[in-house]
């Protein structure tokens, strides 16, 4: 809204430089400000003129008088009017009422300026219109804000009511009988039928009010019923389940109302366009020949936890054009922090859980090696059934039946080769931790990515929304035309195609936010159907590598980037986990060329032996003749060897040479990856600095085509330039916005890369190991 805001204090600065201001001889104007009655309905709308006002006049060029009220009755409302009118001290009067401006608009003479700034509808109202202004000298007003037939209308296809009841002021219903008529009217062209229904301040008399067999209500402004009764009268209507249509967002849709159509900043809108009244008036011109009619679109706004009372489910169409208010009112979703993402992908992740587990397994890997290194001990138990006769013969060596069994030994001493491969085997452990180091880090900037997707997703379909909204508005201002003959149906038609495919576009990007949101909990492992919601991410986020502001503020400056980028790479070059896996695994081949050298004189040392025992003898041959000697039941045995091959084929120097060359490209491999982590570094800063510089040009570019639109629009809307170029700007600001919402997300993305081609995320960190690299980082700022 600065943009256009800008533009018309430009004009009317011109216009009250050039022309003879109005009571320019007795210091500012005075402006008085006539409400119906005291009430926090009328609040948004004071606000909003008193700051626009603020805005569009320079410090003492006009005496913005504290707002008057009335009793909320016409002949109340009426003298409030007539006194301020005879006041020779006021030189301007603006009404922000339904009763006032009613009863303004339709005076017949007016003894000064006077701007009606809540004309319901012109034509019920009979309210004179001339060629787009009152016609009537010192009258000029602001009439209906946005279509309400279309917006009933449109409420029937979402929810095909009967028999509407149409909630009334009372005060403001004598004030302007046709509204009867006129609302009764239109809920008529949407298809249904109307019961008027005139309310006060209770809410239980209203709801006491509603007639057997509506199936749907309408609220109008109620300016005399206060929030608390509004909101017990929505509770009531919702206890009944009867679906309800609001005239305003706020504070309604708060309350419980189920919808509203009141399009964005409307209040905002209307208190510009008496803003910019004022100023013309002040400025020499006429209040008969300025414009009254203010045309915007209408937006649906819906709340979702009404909708669930009711019983009420919208179609996707519906939910995704809407502004969801409790969206998350079926449940309280897990509303996640990107640090809390991309720790709890750190814990939950299957892929990091498979890598854990072969990791571990590995570990094995290593006792397994190791166990060449213990002692054996076996134990064997046997007992051997022989034939009678033999046994019989066999004068006690060999009886029938013999029991024994026996412990064997093996202790190696030293073998070259097991110590090798025990060693080697720790340092491939340590490789296959590396490795598994370098999924956490994959799959943590996965999550990282992942969060920012989804963000980036509903920011872009916060744009197609808008650009949805602004196409409605064209197609308001195409119908407004035809409608006083400057354009053909073709503009309307040309619109209305243009609105299906802006619709069409708001789909997929709404699409595009759920894809994202389970590509999300895809990666943190949460159900899939389960709510996640994310908090914004800032460019100082602690998840960041730019929690430090110093990383931003050198982004800027080419010749620090290059001291940074120097410090990142050192900082890589450390703790890098593929380098960490390299020197594992050349340390692990390292230590079998040590062994292959050795093989050449080192023998192999080892004590074997065992114990063995007869526990029992039986049948045939179980008796040892007197004069035969046996050998003890308990015998044992051991012996200590050396082993040396004396020739092996060359064995032992092919198997040297190949660990040598194999220990050799293990090490050239190394410098490799020590070049490509320097490598990505400095490509992941170059990357992020352009980014980063991106952010304000496309804040540029977005700001200055939102105003070439805003112009363009103006344009259009008086006639002096074509649908194509309104077209064309409005793609060029579409595709602005759209660059503008992509540049953040984008540098943010950056900044993760610069880190994963580090090697470290600072989320990952400890406490103690973030401030140290802090404190590394900030000396680094103050060395010269």
């Amino acid at each position: 809204m600065g943009s256009p805001h800008r533009t018309f204090r430009m004009c009317c600065a011109a216009l009250w430089l050039v022309a003879a201001p109005l009571a320019g001889q007795g210091g500012p104007p005075r402006v008085a400000t006539v409400l119906d009655l005291e009430s926090p309905r009328f609040t948004p709308l004071v606000e909003a003129f008193q700051s626009e006002v603020r805005g569009f006049f320079r410090p003492g060029e006009v005496d913005l008088l504290p707002p008057v009220a009335g009793d909320g009755t016409t002949p109340g409302v009426r003298r409030l009017l007539d006194e301020t009118m005879r006041d020779s001290t006021i030189d301007v009067v603006v009404t922000l009422g339904s009763i006032g401006s009613h009863l303004l608009a339709r005076s017949e003479s007016l003894p000064k300026p006077a701007i009606a700034g809540v004309v319901t509808d012109a034509a019920w109202q009979g309210i004179p219109q001339r060629d787009g202004t009152s016609g009537v000298h010192n009258l000029t007003y602001v009439d209906q804000s946005y279509h309400v037939g279309r917006t009933l209308a449109d409420f029937h296809r979402m929810f095909p009511f009967r028999k509407l009841a149409v909630l009334l002021d009372r005060d403001v219903v004598t004030a302007i009988p046709q509204l009867e008529k006129g609302a009764a009217d239109l809920v008529r062209e949407a298809g249904a039928e109307a019961v008027i229904v005139r309310v006060g301040s209770r809410a239980d008399e209203a709801l006491k009010a509603l007639p057997a067999g509506v199936d749907a209500v309408y609220l109008t402004p109620m300016p005399k019923m206060p929030d608390e009764e509004v909101t017990v009268l929505l509770a009531g209507l919702n206890q009944r389940r009867l679906p309800t249509l609001s005239y305003l967002v706020e504070p309604d849709i708060s309350a419980g109302a189920l919808a509203s159509y009141e399009p964005p900043g409307n209040w905002q809108r209307r208190a510009r366009r008496i803003a910019v009244s004022l100023q013309r008036i002040l400025a020499g011109e006429d209040a008969a020949g300025l414009p009254v009619q203010m045309v915007s679109a209408s937006r649906l706004t819906l709340n979702l936890a009404t909708a669930r009372q009711i019983g009420f489910s919208p179609g996707w169409s519906v939910l995704t054009e809407a502004e969801l208010i409790n969206a998350d009112s079926a449940g309280a979703p897990d509303t996640l922090t990107l640090a809390a993402a991309m720790r709890g992908a750190e814990a939950e992740n299957l892929d990091l859980a498979a890598a854990d587990l072969e990791a571990a397994a590995g570990e094995q890997n290593v006792r397994l090696a190791r166990s060449n290194l213990l002692p054996q001990v076996g134990s064997t138990v046997r007992e051997t059934f022989t034939r009678e006769e033999t046994a019989a013969a066999s004068f006690g060596q060999q009886p029938e039946r013999l029991l024994e069994g026996g412990l064997s030994m093996s202790v190696p001493i030293y073998s070259e080769q097991a110590w090798a491969g025990y060693g080697s085997e720790k340092r491939l452990q340590e490789a296959r931790e590396a490795s598994r180091d370098q999924v956490r880090l994959d799959v943590v900037l996965d999550a990282g990515a992942a969060y920012l997707a989804v963000l980036q997703a509903g920011t872009l379909a916060d744009v197609r929304r808008s650009n949805l909204y602004r196409t409605r508005s064209n197609l308001e201002v195409a119908r407004l035309r035809e409608g006083v003959g400057s354009s053909s149906r073709a503009d309307i038609y040309r619109w209305e195609g243009e609105v299906a495919n802006a619709r069409r576009d708001l789909i997929a990007a709404d699409a595009q936010v759920r894809v994202a949101s389970l590509e999300l909990k895809r990666v943190l492992n949460r159900p899939l159907a389960g709510s996640l919601a994310q908090q914004p991410v800032e460019l100082n986020d602690p998840a960041l590598l730019a929690q430090d502001p110093v990383i931003l503020t050198w982004l800027e400056d080419p010749a620090r980037v290059a001291r940074l980028t120097q410090f990142l790479v050192s900082e890589g070059l450390r703790v890098s986990p593929e380098l960490a896996q390299a020197e594992a695994a050349i340390a692990a081949q390292r230590r079998q060329y040590t062994a292959a050298g050795r093989a050449f004189w080192m023998p192999s040392l080892s004590l074997e032996g065992g114990v063995s025992d007869v526990w029992g003898r039986g049948g045939a041959g179980s008796t040892v003749p007197s004069n035969v000697t046996l050998a003890p039941d308990l015998a044992w045995q051991f012996r200590l060897q050396a082993s040396f091959p004396i020739f092996t084929g060359f064995a032992r120097g092919a198997t040297r040479d190949q660990t040598r060359l194999d220990l050799e490209r293990l090490e050239v491999q190394r410098n490799g990856a020590q070049l490509a982590v320097e490598q990505r570094v400095r490509a992941a800063v170059e990357t992020a600095a352009s980014s980063y510089a991106a952010i304000a040009l496309t804040r540029d570019a977005e700001d200055a085509a939102g105003r070439n639109y805003e112009l363009v629009s103006d344009a259009y809307a008086r006639g002096t330039s074509s649908i194509t170029a309104l077209i064309d700007a409005q793609s060029a600001a579409l595709d602005a916005s759209e660059n503008a919402a992509n540049a953040v997300h984008d540098f943010l993305l950056d900044l993760m890369q610069v880190e994963r081609a580090m090697g470290s995320f600072g989320v990952l960190r400890s406490e103690e190991d973030r401030q140290q690299f802090l404190e590394r980082l900030r000396e680094l700022k103050e060395t010269p």
